[in-house]
């Protein structure tokens, strides 16, 4: 069993108190909890302990089963995503929605709401609910690590969806991709000799 001091300070240790509190709410032990969720007791244990992160569907029937409110459900689905950013190390720097002044910005703006949503699984981008338009993973992966922007806006609102950013955030996030892409990166400069007839050679 982990030390106080240990739990303490891990990643999910937010939520591991979360979850406890929850299963106490409803007096039910970990092992009346994990039948009813239908999870085995080794999860909850885990789940408690902090030591890990439930996945979605095993955090849903943990919170099914402790008859969680939704602002329970809103809150442990937060500090879930918040370990998950904490677990990865990947915290990143970027200005505000609304502030957004270039494409360094734009790009660091989305790999930080993709970490702040705890590193969504490539599958939620690659089949999105109806309506979403596909990401493949190669585009995903370097919006992601801020080498490209979405290459069409119904990629960039899909990347925004499934990371649940808020309206009013998405509304600036559009017009700033738009501003940008009405000014294409320039053509890099073709090398041209002085002398006729001389081929440039690096």
């Amino acid at each position: 069993m982990p030390s106080v001091n240990r739990v303490a300070h891990a990643p999910y240790a937010p939520l591991a108190a979360h979850l406890a509190t929850l299963r106490r709410s409803v007096r039910l032990s970990q092992r009346s909890l994990a039948l009813a969720a239908a999870v085995s007791r080794g999860t909850i244990q885990n789940a408690e302990s902090g030591t890990s992160a439930p996945s979605l569907p095993v955090l849903d029937a943990i919170l099914d089963a402790c008859r969680a409110s939704d602002h329970a459900r809103h809150d442990a689905h937060t500090l879930r995503d918040r370990g998950r950013t904490l677990a990865r190390g990947r915290d990143v720097i970027a200005p505000a929605a609304s502030l957004i002044y270039g494409r360094g910005a734009l790009a660091a703006v989305l790999a930080s709401v993709y970490e702040k949503a705890g590193a969504p699984s490539p599958t939620a981008f690659t089949r999105p609910p109806a309506g979403l338009t596909s990401i493949p993973r190669t585009t995903l992966y370097n919006i992601v690590n801020r080498r490209r922007l979405p290459a069409t806006e119904e990629q960039l609102e899909t990347f925004l969806a499934v990371c649940h950013v808020k309206r009013s955030d998405r509304t600036h996030i559009h017009h700033a991709w738009r501003s940008l892409r009405a000014f294409p990166h320039p053509k890099p400069p073709t090398h041209r000799s002085s002398t006729p007839g001389h081929r440039y050679r690096p």
